[in-house]
């Protein structure tokens, strides 16, 4: 629970950048076609902030779904398991920030700290 814990609250940054990309997005004119044509990697880096973001509220529900019903003789391998599931999620959380920075620092966004 203690990589949990450190990586809930990331969520909030998860969901300012993602705003900040869903506005850039929005800002986007029309081609001469009539298309929008988001800029190189803009809609993998959003992919990516929805992934990561769901990625832990996938976590947390199976973790607490199936949590109390683990027998004790099985418990130190579903919580090894878990372990190793809720790194997965804090190496995509934080490597989903991360990009998402570097794009809006790359591309111009207000806000790319």
């Amino acid at each position: 629970m203690t990589i949990h814990d450190q990586v809930m609250p990331k969520l909030t940054e998860i969901q300012d950048l993602s705003s900040q990309l869903r506005k850039i997005k929005a800002a986007i004119p029309e081609n001469t076609e009539g298309k929008v044509v988001s800029p190189e990697g803009l809609d993998e880096t959003m992919e990516s902030l929805k992934l990561a973001d769901q990625g832990m509220w996938d976590w947390m529900k199976q973790y607490h779904d199936k949590r109390d019903s683990i027998p004790a003789d099985q418990l130190l391998p579903y919580l090894t398991h878990q372990m190793e599931l809720i790194k997965s999620v804090e190496t995509g959380v934080t490597s989903s920030i991360t990009k998402a920075k570097v794009w809006l620092n790359t591309n111009g966004g207000t806000n790319g700290k």
